[in-house]
């Protein structure tokens, strides 16, 4: 009679292999559930940043547009991202930069770079489907998408600042204006001020000036004193419109 126990011992040996697989094929499939959850989760949240943007981002490979957010069509004006994706970057902007650059071969020198080096940040001028055009700043930066390299490219209307620094360099430029006007203001009458009094005091020393003639030239250099006064507060005023950090007191010191 054959002796069981080996078979019994290989047997037992299967089964404990078997449950070995089983629990091993279970922690796998935990593992991979855990992963597929977490990508899910990030792929949800970049989808709410993505989508929830005041920026227009898009991406791209190098044979052009693949996707773009709500934030997009309603900067570029264009209704759909069926019609948005057909354009190249260079056809939503003007045919040349502000330095002259032709739009396509500056665009595609900076989608180069990036790819190259993974990120470029710039300014640019686009076109709205319109035919309005914007300054904007752009960042590029490059990642893996899958099996492809892809730029997520990020558009910011920049129109309020740039209307703000002009608006800012030109009352700058006006406001040194008025400072050299009203320096020219002060400057020469003080010079004749001084001149006339000069005179006076070259004809008392002399002998020469009368009373009266001395009197009525003193009055007239009060007149033009107090014409300087009037144009220094004029002058302290704009100071003071153009500064939120004065004191009442200084103020009131400055423009009275």
């Amino acid at each position: 009679m054959m002796d069981k126990a080996p078979t019994e011992g290989k047997i037992s040996n299967l089964e404990a292999m078997v449950i070995s697989l089983t629990e091993l094929l279970t922690v796998q499939e935990q593992v991979v559930a855990e992963q597929s959850e977490r990508i899910r989760e990030n792929e949800a949240r970049f989808r709410a940043i993505y989508d929830g943007s005041y920026d227009a981002v898009m991406l791209l490979t190098s044979e052009g547009f693949f996707d773009c957010n709500p934030s997009t069509l309603e900067i570029f004006k264009i209704p759909t991202r069926e019609e948005f994706i057909q354009f190249h970057p260079a056809q939503l902007s003007p045919p040349t930069q502000p330095d002259g650059r032709s739009s396509v071969e500056a665009a595609n020198a900076h989608i180069e770079t990036a790819f190259t080096t993974g990120h470029d940040q710039f300014e640019w001028v686009h076109r709205r489907a319109t035919g309005e055009d914007f300054p904007a700043e752009v960042l590029l930066s490059a990642f893996e998408w899958g099996k492809k390299r892809v730029l997520q490219a990020t558009v910011r209307d920049i129109s309020e600042r740039v209307r703000s620094e002009q608006a800012l360099k030109e009352s700058n430029e006006m406001f040194l204006a008025f400072i050299k006007e009203a320096a020219m203001r002060l400057k020469n009458p003080m010079e004749v001020v001084g001149d006339n009094l000069a005179l006076v005091i070259e004809e008392m020393e002399s002998g020469e000036a009368e009373c009266h003639a001395v009197m009525l030239q003193l009055r007239i250099q009060v007149k033009n004193l107090e014409q300087i006064r009037q144009n220094i507060i004029e002058l302290n005023k704009a100071i003071v419109e153009r500064s939120g950090n004065i004191s009442e007191p200084v103020k009131k010191f400055l423009t009275e």
